[in-house]
C-alpha cells in the first residue's frame, strides 16, 4: 500500500499555513456559528408558531 493513502487526510481548511494563519480557519467557525444560530432561531420560530396555530385552532 501507499504511505500517502494511509495516511489521514487532513482538511485544507484544517492545515496550519504560515503566510495566511489561521484566516482560513476563523472564516469557517465564523461560517459555522452563523449557520447554528439561523437554524436555533428558525427552530424557535417554528416551534412559537406551532404553537400559536395550536391554541387558535385548537
Amino acid at each position: 500500500m501507499d504511505r500517502e493513502h494511509e495516511s489521514l487526510h487532513v482538511p485544507p481548511e484544517l492545515e496550519e499555513h504560515e503566510d495566511d494563519g489561521f484566516s482560513r480557519l476563523d472564516r469557517r467557525n465564523r461560517r459555522i456559528r452563523g449557520v447554528a444560530w439561523v437554524v436555533v432561531i428558525s427552530l424557535i420560530l417554528a416551534g412559537g408558531g406551532s404553537t400559536v396555530l395550536l391554541t387558535l385552532f385548537g
